[in-house]
């Protein structure tokens, strides 16, 4: 009998966890979107990488044209701070307003991803984060990066 109730009880709690185990996993993926919507729109290595992770955000690089050529982030746009006038019709073709937008540039002593985060904002995007630990951090973790 014992042996019944138990097995009943394993039974029970594998179709219980099948239930309830991929909401959990989807709410924990849509999680670093959510976190980057309402923060402080600064991201760390961590929230940056959960973003790239769940392609829920578009990564734009607001280093020089040259600089991106070179190496960025694997999959990010070049919008660089010099050349925003120039560059931003095109982008503003490619992604709309309401985009989840990261920008970086080289690390936490470069101005240029807050410079283009500003500008974006002033042209209306409204969810536009930065990652201040930049390229050097993204790199040096051996997160992936082309050019």
């Amino acid at each position: 009998m014992a042996g019944k109730t138990l097995r009943r009880t394993l039974v029970a709690s594998v179709i219980l966890l099948s239930i309830f185990l991929p909401a959990a996993s989807q709410l924990h993926a849509a999680e670093p979107a959510a976190l980057a919507k309402e923060g402080s729109g600064e991201l760390d290595l961590s929230a940056a990488k959960a973003l790239f992770d769940s392609h829920s955000a578009c990564f734009v690089d607001a280093r020089s044209e040259y600089a991106y050529y070179s190496s960025h982030i694997k999959g990010a746009l070049s919008l660089s701070d010099s050349r925003f006038d120039e560059q931003f019709p095109e982008f503003r073709q490619k992604k709309s307003t309401e985009t989840l937008i990261v920008v970086y540039c080289v690390g936490p002593g470069c101005s240029k991803a807050r410079h283009v985060a500003e500008k974006l904002k002033k042209n209306g995007y409204r969810n536009v984060r930065v990652f201040s630990g930049g390229l050097t951090e993204w790199s040096h973790a051996g997160f992936p990066m082309e050019g």
